[in-house]
């Protein structure tokens, strides 16, 4: 056990001197792993506030126990001193032999929480209780570990910048039995979770007409695909008319063609104005729209061109590459 105490020297609140040496001491004594199991290495404790003022409350008893040669002082000063010392022991068990997990993240907006998903374990027969979780930038969560041998908890981060995010180590605390000690770790699970820019939502979207077999009707004219029969009409085609038709019913019939407009969305870099980030942002917000009207879609930018298509993945992989503009993949 150690008596390093994060709230003045965690990663976030040191110097910046210091900050990485206490970053590479920290990697060695606890490594970045995607699941751990606490033990004495991993686990610091130190007095809380409330036990610091009952040390200074222990020494000012056992100086006036000394002074005045009292017994009874001395008695009190000793049976407090003793269940200090147990305190420690069974505030340092309560977080010795829980095993942390990291599940899973999933993405999230630019000025949205990012959720992560930790499973927290306790071995059979254990009681653990009182145990708190969670990042310094993020909401802290309680485990409920009383009645059964795992948790999983839910976590939320959030999401300043885009691209990857990665919330850097996990502090696990707890001040169980009685508050004058805490106990705590510093866990890092290498995870990281994917911020897609910010939607910016316009009226205007851009679509590229593509003539397939599919979608809306186009202007009828000489095409490939045959659509209906009509009467015929002053001025069409006499190689559309049916002869067949007119020999039976002695009707003069047309054979009319159509080819076919999908209305398909194109999201283009070109299209729009602004800087990169606010181009980034109108570009997530066309594709929420145009996938929320089921529309196909797809996506042109430097470097980058999606064809149209249409589903949840597709608009994942769109997002992905928003997100990731100009940045390591």
């Amino acid at each position: 056990m150690s008596s390093l105490n994060p709230r003045t020297t965690s990663i976030h609140s040191v110097p910046s001197r210091f900050g990485k040496t206490f970053d590479r001491w920290l990697n060695h004594r606890i490594p970045p792993q995607k699941k751990i199991t606490l033990a004495q290495r991993s686990i610091f404790i130190f007095p809380s506030k409330i036990g610091a003022a009952f040390f200074i409350l222990l020494f000012l008893l056992l100086f006036g126990a000394i002074n005045y040669q009292n017994s009874l002082i001395f008695g009190i000063t000793f049976l407090l001193g003793s269940l200090f010392l147990v305190t420690i022991l069974h505030t340092y068990k309560n977080l010795a032999g829980l095993t942390l997990e990291f599940i899973q993240s999933r993405p999230g907006f630019v000025g949205e929480n990012i959720e992560f998903v930790i499973k927290i374990s306790q071995p059979s027969g254990a009681q653990h209780e009182g145990i708190q979780l969670g990042w310094p930038d993020g909401v802290k969560q309680w485990a409920q570990l009383e009645e059964f041998e795992s948790d999983t908890i839910h976590l939320f981060v959030p999401a300043k910048t885009r691209g990857w995010m990665t919330p850097g180590r996990l502090l696990i605390e707890t001040f169980y039995p009685l508050g004058l000690l805490r106990a705590w770790s510093w866990i890092d699970f290498e995870s990281r979770a994917l911020v897609y820019p910010k939607p910016v939502f316009q009226q205007t979207v851009m679509q590229a007409s593509v003539d397939n077999d599919d979608g809306e009707i186009m202007q009828r004219g000489d095409n490939d695909d045959f659509y209906e029969m009509r009467s015929y009409q002053e001025g069409d085609p006499i190689k559309h008319i049916v002869w067949r038709s007119y020999a039976r019913s002695n009707e003069l019939m047309v054979k009319q063609f159509a080819g076919h407009k999908d209305l398909q969305v194109m999201l283009d870099w070109q299209q729009l104005h602004g800087d990169t980030e606010y181009r980034l942002s109108c570009l997530t917000g066309l594709a929420l729209i145009a996938n929320r009207n089921d529309q196909e879609f797809g996506l042109r930018m430097p470097g980058v061109e999606i064809k149209p298509n249409s589903g949840i993945t597709h608009l994942e992989n769109i997002l992905r590459e928003l997100a990731l503009y100009e940045m390591e993949k």
